[in-house]
């Protein structure tokens, strides 16, 4: 093989390799950008709107849209406060149960998270 041939062969085997690594994360975790047991807030709403967890799990709620929301227990269990986009909050559920909460200020956002 000439050395042209040899230089184009390692650049498409390259080209190829990174097109294969780029692909490869998305298609294992489903298209989701979401980490485990993460909910995101984006277009007034919760996703995913419903969990489910074992016990001693942290969830965290990450604000992805362009107005401030919370995550409130609907039993008082945890109360974020409100918090800006890009912001977060975690809590960990130690009691296996289902906990419905909503934000304070979005009567149209709920969720539930279900400890097993």
């Amino acid at each position: 093989m000439n050395k042209r041939f040899k230089a184009i062969l390692g650049i498409s085997a390259a080209v190829a390799l990174m097109a294969i690594l780029m692909v490869v994360p998305t298609a294992c975790s489903g298209g989701s950008s979401n980490s485990p047991n993460t909910v995101t807030m984006a277009n007034l709403q919760f996703s995913p709107s419903s969990m489910t967890v074992s016990i001693g799990t942290t969830v965290t709620w990450k604000n992805n849209d362009n107005v401030q929301h919370s995550v409130t227990s609907d039993t008082g269990l945890f109360d974020s406060g409100l918090f800006s986009p890009g912001g977060t909050y975690t809590h960990t559920f130690s009691t296996a149960g289902t906990y419905p909460y909503h934000c304070t200020i979005h009567s149209g956002m709920t969720g539930t998270i279900t400890v097993q």
